[in-house]
């Protein structure tokens, strides 16, 4: 092949898509993605209120930002509740809480749950002690605790996440999750 102005072009044009093939692949089997995926933004903000949503036999989560500037078994404010979305079913719901990060790793964290709610130590979860009507709230937690035994790093951001699950009243709780909010 003969370098000359006319095929000038596409030589260039393919260098740089060349460069751009390694750079990508270096860059994926370099896990640099997901090194960096515990830098995540959220939308919510630690001591704000929330409202988590949640329809008969599914799941929803909310998740904030934690830097690691924060002590083991410190108290931060967080007014988290729950509302059955649903427009005709009682809802059984159960709550977890816990701190990811990064490398598939998560951290325990617990909340100081209302008196509607119970805590099971064999599961992690938090139970609602009844059934939620339709288009009910019930108010899960006022504040969240990070766990005595955990380390966080003062240059590192974590993501804190709260999942909901709910089951409607009609479904076999007891096979399903496991136990039952009137067994713990």
């Amino acid at each position: 092949m003969k370098f000359s102005k006319d095929n000038f072009g596409w030589i260039f044009a393919c260098a740089i898509l060349l460069i751009l093939l390694a750079l990508s692949i270096y860059l994926g089997l370099s896990g640099w993605y997901f090194e960096n995926d515990r830098n995540f933004t959220t939308d919510m903000q630690l001591g704000k209120t929330v409202q988590i949503g949640v329809e008969q036999n599914s799941a929803n989560a909310v998740s904030f930002n934690l830097d690691g500037s924060f002590l083991a078994g410190e108290r931060l404010p967080q007014i988290v509740s729950v509302k059955n979305t649903d427009d005709q079913t009682d809802l059984f719901l159960r709550a977890k809480i816990f701190i990811y990060s990064g490398g598939n790793q998560t951290l325990p964290m617990n909340m100081a749950e209302t008196v509607n709610w119970v805590y099971n130590q064999n599961d992690g979860y938090f139970y609602f002690n009844s059934t939620l009507p339709p288009q009910n709230t019930v108010a899960l937690c006022s504040h969240v605790f990070i766990d005595e035994n955990t380390t966080l790093y003062t240059d590192t951001k974590y993501i804190v996440t709260i999942v909901v699950e709910s089951l409607s009243t009609t479904q076999p709780i007891q096979s399903i999750w496991g136990t039952t909010p009137q067994n713990i």
